[in-house]
C-alpha cells in the first residue's frame, strides 16, 4: 500500500488565486488509464475558462461556488459530482468570502466518436490581436483592435447577448526579449511588467477585457499549446527538417522575427522579422534580404539548423472556401487572393532561443515555439464552444487568414472558424507610423490622465484607420473635442434642459399634435437609429462616430427651427410634440452612443428619469419617445458639461 499525505505547502500556485497539485500519473505505480489532481480554490477565485479534449469529472469535496460549463451556471457544494464532456469551455468559481473551495478532478481520454460532434457554440467571444507587452500602449493600439473588442462586446450586450472579450499578451515576441535587455531585467519580469501597465491603461479607458491570459505566467496555457503541438506532429501536419535561420556572430545569438532587420523581397522596403509592416506578406528566413541584427547592426550570416514547419498546402482549397464566405473589407479580400496566389508552402513552427516555449522533442534542444504559431495552437483551446470574433491589424492579416485557420482546421476540422474578421490600418502620428520599439508614440496614459476616458473613445473611433492610414496630434485632438464635441453637444443638451424647465415643469411631454416637419424629423431619427445599428453590426466605429454626431447635429437644427412655437398659447400642442421629439432624440442618444461612450450615455439615460439600465432596456427597435409625465432631470442635468468638464 502507497500513501500520499496532503501537504498545502505542496500545492503549486495558478492565477486567479488557485493552488492544485497533479495526483496521476503517479512515478511509483505503473501508468493508471485515468489522470488526476487536487485543487484548491481561495474565497473569491476560480479556475481558468478553458476546454480540452479528456473527460472530466470534478468531485466537490469542500465549499460551495458556481459551475459554468458551455455558459450555463450551477450552484455546487461538498458532495456534488459534477461531469465535464470532452472540449467543454468550463471554469468553477468559490462564491464564498471566507471559506476554501476543494475539489478532486479525475480526466480520462474521450472516445473517439465523441470528438465527431462540434461543440454548441452559446456565446460570440471577441478577441483583438495579442498587444506585445515590450512597453506601454499608445493611441495607435487603443484606436485599432482594443477600443473596438470593447465596443462589440458592449453592443452585444446591449442587444441581450452574451459576449466577452479575451485579452491574450504576447509575451514570447523577440521585442520583448529586447526590451528586457534595455530594462536590464529578465524577460519574465518585463512581460509581467507591461502586461499590467497595459490593463491599467485599459482600465482608464473603460475597456477592460473580461479574460486575461499571460502565457509566461500560465502553466496551463503551456501545457496546452504543447499538446496541440504533440497531436500536429504526430498527425503528420508539423514536420522536422533541416532549415536555416540568421546569425549575428558579434551577439551570437540568433535573429527571429525583431531581431532581424532587412528589405522584404515582396516590396523592398526596410522589414523586420516573419511579417512586412508595408505589404503585409510574410516572409521566411531564406527570402528576406539585406539581413542584419537590429541591435549591433552586423550582417547576418545563415546557419543551418533542425526546425519544425507547418505545412499549409493540404487546406488551399478550404481556405479558399472560408475567405468567400467571409464578409471581408476590400484590404482583406485582396490580401487573401494574394496570399492564396503565393501560396506559401510551410511557416516556421520552431526557432532556436532561450525565451518563450521550449519545444520538448528530441533533437529540438535550445529551440522554443515561434510565437506566432503558439498563438495560432492556443485559438482552438482558448476560443471552443464559442462565436469568435477577431480584431486586428492588417499586417497581421496573413496570421488570421492563412495561418490561424489552416492550424484550426488541422487540429479540429469539424468546429466552425471565426466568423467575423475585423482588420484596421495605422494611425500616424504626424506622418510616422505610431511605434512602441521605434519610441514614436502618443501615451494613452498620459492623456487620458487629462482627458474624460469617454472623450478619448469618441475620439479614437473618429480617427480610428478602419480603410486607410489616418493621422492625429495633439492640436487636432484637442480642435475636434472643444469644437465637435463639447461645444455642440452641450449647447443642444443645455438648451433642451432650459426648456423642460420652464415650458414643461421638468416633465416629458407628451407628443400631441404632428406637424410635416416634426414628422419628417421623426423620420431621420428613426434612419439614424437603423444607420448606427449598421455601423455596429460591421465594426466600423467612424460610422458610429459620424452617427452620434450626426443626432445632435440634426437635434440642434430641429429645436432651433421650433423654438418660435414657444410662448404661442395656440401652440402649446404643437410645442408639446416637438418637446418630446428632442427629447426622444437624447434617449436616442443614450442608447446609441452606450457601446462607444458608456459613462457618458448612463448619465443620459438617469438625467432622462430612467430607473434601469442601458443593458436592461436592451437595443432599440424604434425611436422611443420618454413617457409623458416622467420627471427630467432638466437644465443642470441635461447640460453636457456634467459629462464632459473642461
Amino acid at each position: 500500500m502507497l500513501i500520499r499525505k496532503f501537504d498545502r505547502a505542496q500545492l503549486e500556485s495558478e492565477p486567479h488565486n488557485v493552488l492544485f497539485k497533479d495526483l496521476y500519473p503517479w512515478d511509483q505505480i505503473e501508468e493508471t488509464p485515468f489522470g488526476a489532481s487536487l485543487a484548491v480554490v481561495e474565497p473569491g477565485g476560480q479556475t481558468m475558462i478553458h476546454s480540452h479534449h479528456p473527460c472530466e469529472t470534478f468531485f466537490i469535496c469542500q465549499g460551495q461556488g458556481t459551475m459554468t460549463c458551455n455558459d450555463l451556471s450551477s450552484p455546487v457544494s461538498s458532495g456534488d459530482v459534477i461531469y465535464l464532456p470532452p472540449q467543454s469551455v468550463h471554469k468553477i468559481q468559490n462564491d464564498s468570502d471566507t471559506d476554501s473551495l476543494m475539489f478532486l478532478s479525475v480526466f480520462w481520454d474521450a472516445p473517439e466518436n465523441e470528438e465527431a460532434t462540434p461543440p454548441v457554440v452559446t456565446s460570440r467571444l471577441i478577441w483583438p490581436s495579442p498587444p506585445t507587452p515590450n512597453g506601454p500602449l499608445h493611441l495607435g493600439h487603443l484606436s485599432g483592435p482594443y477600443l473596438l473588442a470593447d465596443v462589440l462586446k458592449r453592443y452585444y450586450r446591449q442587444r441581450g447577448l452574451t459576449a466577452n472579450w479575451l485579452l491574450v499578451s504576447d509575451d514570447h515576441q523577440s521585442y520583448v526579449s529586447m526590451r528586457a535587455q534595455f530594462d536590464e531585467t529578465t524577460a519574465e519580469q518585463a512581460a509581467t511588467h507591461y502586461s499590467a501597465q497595459m490593463l491599467a491603461l485599459m482600465k482608464s479607458l473603460e475597456a477592460s477585457p473580461d479574460v486575461v491570459i499571460n502565457p509566461s505566467q500560465n502553466a496551463d496555457y503551456r501545457q496546452a499549446v504543447q499538446a496541440a503541438l504533440t497531436q500536429l506532429y504526430r498527425d503528420g501536419f508539423v514536420s522536422n527538417r533541416s532549415g536555416t535561420c540568421w546569425h549575428c556572430a558579434d551577439c551570437d545569438r540568433y535573429l527571429y522575427d525583431g531581431l532581424a532587420a532587412g528589405t522584404c523581397p515582396h516590396c523592398d522596403t526596410s522589414c523586420r522579422g516573419y511579417l512586412c509592416e508595408t505589404c503585409c506578406q510574410p516572409n521566411l528566413p531564406t527570402t528576406l534580404r539585406d539581413v542584419h541584427c537590429l541591435h549591433c547592426e552586423t550582417p547576418a550570416q545563415m546557419k543551418e539548423i533542425p526546425q519544425l514547419v507547418f505545412s499549409l498546402a493540404p487546406f488551399a482549397q478550404a481556405l479558399a472556401a472560408y475567405h468567400q464566405q467571409l464578409r471581408l473589407s476590400p484590404r482583406l479580400r485582396a490580401l487573401a487572393s494574394r496570399f492564396l496566389s503565393l501560396r506559401p508552402a510551410e511557416v516556421v513552427v520552431s526557432h532556436p532561443s532561450d525565451w518563450g516555449i521550449p519545444i520538448e522533442m528530441d533533437g529540438f534542444e535550445g529551440q522554443v515555439l515561434s510565437p506566432w504559431f503558439e498563438l495560432s495552437l492556443a485559438g482552438p483551446l482558448l476560443t471552443a464552444g464559442h462565436e469568435v470574433i477577431h480584431c486586428f491589424g492588417a499586417d497581421n492579416a496573413f496570421l488570421y487568414l492563412m495561418q490561424d485557420p489552416a492550424v484550426r482546421l488541422a487540429l479540429h476540422p469539424q468546429r466552425p472558424l471565426p466568423t467575423a474578421l475585423h482588420s484596421n490600418e495605422y494611425l500616424m502620428l504626424d506622418e510616422q507610423k505610431m511605434s512602441t520599439s521605434r519610441g514614436h508614440t502618443l501615451d494613452g496614459a498620459q492623456l487620458l490622465a487629462q482627458l474624460p476616458a469617454d472623450l478619448m473613445r469618441l475620439y479614437l473611433a473618429g480617427v480610428r484607420p478602419e480603410n486607410s492610414d489616418t493621422r492625429c496630434n495633439i492640436e487636432n485632438m484637442q480642435q475636434f473635442l472643444a469644437l465637435r464635441v463639447v461645444g455642440p453637444w452641450h449647447n443642444w443638451l443645455e438648451a433642451l434642459g432650459r426648456s423642460l424647465t420652464t415650458e414643461a415643469g421638468s416633465k416629458a411631454p407628451d407628443p400631441v399634435n404632428w406637424g410635416a416637419e416634426q414628422q419628417d424629423f421623426f423620420g431621420q431619427l428613426n434612419g439614424l437609429l437603423s444607420r448606427g445599428q449598421r455601423a455596429y453590426e460591421v465594426g466600423s466605429l467612424q460610422e458610429v462616430a459620424r452617427t452620434l454626431h450626426e443626432v445632435v447635429d440634426q437635434s440642434t437644427a430641429f429645436s432651433l427651427s421650433q423654438q418660435p412655437l414657444a410662448g404661442v398659447p395656440e401652440l402649446l400642442a404643437e410645442r408639446s410634440t416637438s418637446l418630446a421629439l428632442e427629447l426622444a432624440a437624447a434617449r436616442l442618444l443614450a442608447q446609441l452612443s452606450a457601446p462607444l461612450m458608456p459613462k457618458f450615455a448612463t448619465q443620459l439615460w438617469k438625467h432622462l428619469g430612467y430607473r434601469n439600465t442601458l443593458e436592461q432596456q436592451g437595443w432599440p427597435q424604434q425611436v422611443e419617445f420618454v413617457p409623458g409625465g416622467q420627471r427630467i432631470l432638466a437644465a443642470a442635468g441635461l447640460s453636457s458639461r456634467r459629462y464632459f468638464p473642461s
